[in-house]
């Protein structure tokens, strides 16, 4: 675990763990300052121990954390927020309204997770229910002091989140990494994905001309100038969707993740830093690669079916 101050007030908490035949990383984001205190994306339950040792490093107490905000409720995001709140009794969770009902009775969320993720969602820990009087939708949070933005397309309850001038994106704009003087950017595109929604989300973002914002990624780290990432990650995402459907036919063949991932660092910059990950990272991101070429292949071959009106 590791503490960064990233700016006046705001710090990134990076959270790794060594599971069974996994190694985890996610970072939330923690703003404090003398009228508001909160925490967005904790995690999964299995690294709440460790978030708990970097709250504590910060001097947040059971009496200083006032909101928890979920940009979506995916496990590695979202799992451990039940367990976390005994420990901050004041603490209120801000999600979308979908989100809600799964998280005050995760047992569907829970067995979806394990059918998606097998032995990684058992790693992830056990989702622990949420009380509803501790859970609720907000537009506007804190005396509007914190508007969430609805971003759907990773998620079909996915939220970003305006504070001063920062976008905290979740992973509407994709899983962002640097490395030393690059940056590894790819889209972020599970199963079930949709292409359209994504782009829509993106593209409402962009209306609200946030050239002068900082962009900060749940996975991970805070890159400048919200406006320009968003394009990046729109082209991204475009490029993505339109190199799978090139050779969606053949994505029954064996090496059709294989084959996709050699194409998209050839023509993604960006995507072909992949190679500059140690050996176990990539072996990781390689995962998290197939499944987003799966999620746009679903969108894909969705699109291409035949509507039977009879």
């Amino acid at each position: 675990m590791s503490i960064n101050k990233v700016s006046e007030n705001l710090y990134i908490i990076v959270l790794e763990k060594i599971l069974p035949n996994f190694r985890f990383s996610m970072s939330p984001w923690v703003y404090k300052d003398e009228e508001i205190c909160f925490l967005i994306d904790p995690g999964p339950l299995s690294t709440n121990d460790i978030l708990k040792k970097g709250l504590d490093n910060l001097k947040i107490t059971k009496d200083t954390l006032d909101f928890i905000l979920l940009t979506h409720i995916h496990m590695d995001h979202a799992g451990g927020t039940g367990a976390l709140l005994t420990y901050y009794p004041k603490a209120h969770v801000i999600c979308h309204p979908r989100g809600i009902p799964h998280l005050l009775n995760p047992e569907k969320l829970w067995e979806g997770s394990r059918k998606t993720l097998g032995p990684i969602a058992e790693a992830y820990g056990k989702i622990p229910s949420i009380s509803s009087d501790r859970i609720e939708f907000q537009e506007k949070i804190a005396n509007n002091k914190i508007k969430a933005i609805e971003t759907l397309g990773h998620s079909p309850h996915h939220l970003s989140f305006l504070f001063k001038k920062y976008l905290f994106i979740g992973e509407a704009a994709g899983f962002h990494f640097p490395i030393g003087n690059h940056v590894y950017l790819r889209p972020a595109t599970p199963p079930i994905f949709n292409y359209d929604i994504a782009i829509s989300s993106i593209d409402n973002l962009l209306d609200l001309n946030l050239a002068d914002y900082k962009i900060c990624y749940a996975h991970y780290r805070m890159s400048e100038n919200a406006e320009l990432m968003l394009k990046i990650a729109k082209d991204q995402l475009t490029l993505w969707t339109e190199v799978i459907s090139n050779h969606i036919d053949k994505s029954e063949q064996k090496d059709f993740i294989q084959q996709i991932i050699i194409e998209l660092q050839k023509k993604d910059k960006y995507f072909a830093n992949i190679n500059l990950f140690d050996e176990d990272t990539r072996k990781k991101e390689e995962y998290f690669v197939g499944n987003s070429i799966r999620g746009i292949v679903g969108y894909i071959s969705k699109k291409k079916k035949p509507i039977n009106n009879f």
